[in-house]
């Protein structure tokens, strides 16, 4: 099957594409509203059944992508039936009235086909083209490395790529992608593809403009952090990362490691790849990730560049509304996606929606709900973060753990929402956990849209700040070995704050400005333990000089919390030490907030 994300007169919902019996077009049904039709039909005195067929009995069906995937087995069985049915019929029965199920898919905006996802993670250096020509690596580690991209960074096939004018240039490639169907924790290899609904088409596009703030200035060779924020969030950047145009179930693809994969650009070819490049394939992938955090429906993670990384673009590549960037990946899809440069003639219709209202369709839809300002503190709550940042290197403790050097930009990377416990909710260590790392930080929250906002005008944007208990888990450091390289060694770093609740916030920002957060004692304590301390004076950067620098190619949305990261050397729990049945971790950030929570381990303390 082919499940597509869509929208038609105002509603976004799901459907069916399969190639309408009568001409061969490509049509879109929505399961619902097929369903909902057939009933009609069956009232008419000369039906030719009874009653009509049902093919969920859960009702009603589903309105969103994700929501179906969650149904599981029984969900994608019901849609098979249904499908199956639904072409018989508009091959036999009363077409026009089933016709109103769904549209030609020329007559609807396609959307991608999970359009804002929880988790949207991607692999880099997955394929050998990234290391072939590369004399100084001389040991593969067979550890993922990769990041989460924003929702801001989704674009669907309807959805112009938008390349700000002070964008700075960019390279591009697509990928393969699969979506979580089934999900899970601590999933085994030999299981993991049950887990996995189907796959899909990314475009992975990298921009230079937070290269661009970094270059110049002086970087010592240690500081990976500052070369991952400028390539990372580059990839972060809005509409930056195009998906669809549907998903394909697994049942369709075969054998997922034996697809061709096209690259061209308006039309003309300009790479081909094959899905066997995967160093680290789909399976173990799962499985990794599955281990320190709990995988949900709708999950989106793309596999990195099989063939050409970066593809070279040139200023002389003009782009108006035919021309296209375009990925095909053989039995999945091909997804085509314009392309509009900011520093050109801007072809789009003057009151197109990503020109009028936001590029990103992600903050396009909290607009028109009209949630884009939490007025107050108590609007905030923890279910409503769709994004989690980390300032690295931000203190000089911090900063010389890292090998990070001091400069006017902040180093941030995002991880899964989910990594955020609520205060007073046990923090549950995963088995896999070997040494463990508590550290007090000071977090704020973003209280509104935000997209290159001045420094200067930051404090508006910021709701308030929290305290936060966070954790960080070692175990992702044995497999890596000298000679390696400095993202394989830090990437650990990053990893391992991302278990699920690994970092407990305090209950309620409190709104303060920005100076007022100077000169807090920060404490940290777990009893039978230790306990270590801090002080908000040590931090290098303030929220606003972070929200500012985010923001100039990236959309914070209102609720996201961003931790201005550790001040202080942490509290190490070695890996032969359990911990006590009933330890709570204990933080207080004076004036701030305090956090107290349970810690449950579950470690093989040998």
């Amino acid at each position: 099957m082919k499940l597509a994300t869509y929208a038609f007169e105002g509603r976004e919902t799901f459907g069916l594409v399969v190639d309408h019996p009568a001409n061969g077009e490509s049509w879109v049904f929505n399961p619902g509203d097929a369903e909902a039709l057939l009933e009609t039909y069956a009232l008419a005195p000369t039906a030719p059944f009874a009653a009509p067929p049902r093919f969920l009995a859960q009702r009603p069906w589903p309105d969103s992508l994700a929501g179906f995937l969650a149904l599981g087995p029984v969900g994608m069985e019901a849609a098979h039936r249904l499908q199956d049915f639904l072409l018989r019929f508009l091959e036999q029965a009363d077409r026009l009235l089933l016709n109103q199920a769904g549209q030609p898919l020329a007559h609807v905006e396609l959307c991608a086909p999970i359009p804002r996802p929880r988790l949207y993670f991607g692999l880099v250096q997955n394929s050998p083209s990234s290391i072939r020509y590369n004399a100084n690596r001389a040991i593969l580690h067979l550890m993922p490395q990769g990041h989460t991209r924003p929702q801001g960074a989704v674009a669907g096939p309807a959805d112009p790529v938008w390349v700000a004018p002070d964008g700075g240039g960019f390279g591009w490639n697509p990928e393969p992608a699969f979506v979580i169907g089934r999900g899970g924790r601590d999933i085994p290899i030999e299981e993991a593809l049950s887990h996995v609904a189907g796959m899909t088409v990314v475009l992975d596009i990298t921009g230079r403009y937070y290269h661009n703030r970094f270059d110049g200035l002086p970087q010592p060779p240690s500081d990976w952090f500052a070369d991952a924020t400028a390539s990372w969030l580059g990839k972060k950047t809005d509409t930056f990362c195009p998906m669809g145009p549907w998903l394909t179930t697994m049942d369709e693809i075969g054998n997922p490691y034996d697809l061709l994969i096209y690259t061209r650009q308006s039309g003309v070819l300009r790479d081909r790849s094959h899905t066997n490049s995967m160093i680290i394939g789909i399976e173990r992938l799962v499985s990794w990730l599955s281990s320190f955090m709990t995988l949900q429906p709708g999950d989106v993670v793309h596999m990195g560049t099989m063939g050409v990384d970066g593809m070279v673009m040139t200023p002389a590549m003009a782009f108006g509304p035919d021309d296209s960037l375009e990925g095909e990946i053989e039995r999945v899809g091909t997804l085509r996606s314009c392309l509009v440069l900011g520093d050109r003639e801007d072809w789009r219709p003057p009151d197109h929606p990503s020109r009028t209202i936001h590029p990103a369709p992600a903050a396009r839809s909290v607009q028109a709900q009209g949630r884009e300002v939490l007025a107050t503190p108590q609007d905030w709550s923890l279910s409503a973060v769709r994004h989690f940042w980390t300032v690295y290197g931000n203190s000089p403790a911090a900063a010389a753990e890292h090998g990070t050097a001091d400069s006017r930009w902040p180093r941030v990377l995002n991880g899964p929402a989910s990594a955020l416990g609520a205060a007073g909710e046990p923090i549950r260590i995963r088995p896999r956990a070997t040494a463990l790392a508590f550290g007090p930080e000071l977090a704020f929250v973003v209280g509104r849209l935000a997209k290159q906002v001045d420094e200067a005008d930051a404090e508006r944007y910021i709701l308030g700040y929290l305290a936060v208990a966070a954790l960080l888990d070692a175990s992702f450091h044995p497999p890596v070995r000298k000679p390696a390289t400095p993202q394989e060694f830090n990437m650990p770093l990053v990893y391992g704050r991302w278990g699920d609740g690994y970092n407990a916030v305090s209950d309620r920002p409190v709104a303060l400005p920005s100076e007022a957060i100077r000169g807090r004692a920060m404490t940290l304590s777990v009893p039978g333990s230790g306990s270590v301390t801090g002080n908000t004076d040590e931090y290098l950067q303030l929220a606003p000089r972070v929200l500012s620098f985010l923001s100039g190619q990236i959309t914070l949305f209102p609720g996201d919390v961003v931790t201005l990261g550790p001040v202080s050397r942490p509290l190490m729990v070695p890996a032969d030490q359990p911990l006590a049945p009933d330890a709570a971790v204990q933080v207080d950030i004076k004036g701030i907030g305090t956090v107290e929570s349970r810690v449950l381990d579950a470690r093989a303390c040998s």
